[in-house]
């Protein structure tokens, strides 16, 4: 069986309960042009996500590195609503850095994009 991209994490630590559909939408958005540990320039994208679960709100915030092929449709709406997210490893079907990982919003289509890796940064409560 294939583990969740957030197993293992401070996010299931302190929700143990948590559900890819507990993500409602994006909250805040910052792409940069940074340097990897090996010195390259690559793109990064760091991204807030509304979590609504059991009448509590939290904010995610997550790293991506070095990503490629981002795409936006529909975005920049008051409420950047997410109804489908879900991170998948890219690993075992042959792919190279930078493309470890797809992220999207399956249902909506508003994200999608590559990544070679990813972090959850924080998580707080609101």
């Amino acid at each position: 069986m294939m583990n969740e991209w957030y197993e293992g994490t401070e996010l299931e630590n302190k929700i143990p309960s948590f559900k890819t559909t507990d993500i409602k939408c994006i909250a805040d958005f910052h792409y940069y042009i940074g340097y990897n540990s090996y010195y390259d320039q690559v793109s990064f994208l760091e991204v807030s996500f509304l979590l609504e679960l059991d009448n509590r709100k939290f904010i995610l915030k997550m790293k991506f590195n070095d990503v490629t092929t981002l795409d936006l449709l529909g975005f920049g709406n008051s409420s950047n609503q997410i109804t489908g997210f879900r991170i998948n490893s890219l690993k075992d079907k042959g792919f190279e850095l930078p493309k470890n990982y797809l992220v999207e919003d399956y249902e909506n289509n508003i994200i999608k994009f590559y990544c070679a890796s990813f972090e959850v940064l924080s998580l707080v409560q609101i």
